[in-house]
Parts: C-alpha cells; structure tokens; sequence
C-alpha cells in the first residue's frame, strides 16, 4: 500500500499551485513550543516533520512525531489535496488519538501558506507557514475565543533541514 499512496512529484497540470506544499517536501528537524491549556504553561519539544507527495501527485502528506521534554512521543499525519476547481488545498489533520482538524489551505504574503478552520471545540483557528526558504521555516498556530476578532499564539514550530536533506 505505501508504494501505492507515495508519488515521485507533483501532477504537471497545477506545477505551479501544487508547489505551496510541495516545497516542504523532505525530512525537518523541529523546535517546538505549545502552551498546555489545561495547566496554562508553554511547553516544549522537538519533532521530525517528513513530508512526500502522494495521491499520483495530487497531495502532499505530512507524518509528525513529536517529542516533549519529558520524553514522552506522539504522532499525527496531515493529507493537503490540491482543489483546481476552487483554486485552494484541503487540509485534514489527524492524530492516531482520533482528533481531527480540517482547514483549508491558500497562498498568504510574502510567501506564506495560510491555514484556517476550526478546531474539534468550535474554535476557529489559523494555522501559518511563514519565512519558508529551502532550508528552514517557521509554523505558527492560532486560537481565537471570539470567532476571529482576536488571535492567541498556542504553537510556534522552528523548522531546519538537515544537512545533506533535499
């Protein structure tokens, strides 16, 4: 089956559209920082973000295995299917606990990749690829308690290539 889902690249019809995603594609080395609402403290970690085409071309998934500073590890996957007919991606993300998260994905300033939806508790939320080069990024993750009026930061991501990682 893995060989089935996994793709060489992007389908050539949507080069151009498909090339938000398809630019994270490669292995990241990540420094991760999350506030934990329930004790309301910032949290930290690391994660190993690996993203590859797949679909015959037509999306670009994500697997996330993080680690906290306590040593306890998670997972999660993200599957970003490009839509021509509405000129935007489809985001699902899901996490092996059974939570998921739909957003929907759109080209921002200066080379960003912007994000919104709502999460499981009905908050909308933004989720953003800023300051994207070939060999670094920063993830940012958005709550608003008043329907988008105002933001909280509740996750940043510092992304690196590793040496020698395309």
């Amino acid at each position: 089956m893995i060989e089935t889902l996994a793709a060489t690249g992007p389908r050539a019809d949507h080069a151009d559209a498909m090339d938000l995603y398809g630019r994270l594609v490669g292995v990241w080395q990540v420094d991760n920082r999350y506030f934990d609402e329930t004790a309301g403290v910032w949290r930290t970690g690391t994660v190993v973000w690996t993203f590859g085409w797949v679909l015959a071309g037509n999306a670009v998934q994500d697997v996330m295995w993080f680690t906290s500073a306590d040593g306890a590890t998670a997972t999660g996957s993200t599957v970003r299917l490009y839509d021509p007919s509405a000129d935007h991606w489809h985001v699902v993300w899901f996490s092996p606990a059974g939570t998921i998260t739909t957003l929907t994905g759109r080209p921002g300033e200066h080379g960003d990749i912007v994000q919104d939806g709502v999460q499981p508790d009905g908050r909308p939320i933004r989720w953003l690829f800023t300051a994207v080069t070939g060999t670094s990024f920063r993830w940012l993750g958005y709550v608003s308690a008043d329907g988008g009026t105002t933001w909280r930061l509740e996750q940043e991501m510092r992304a690196v290539r590793p040496a020698g990682e395309v």
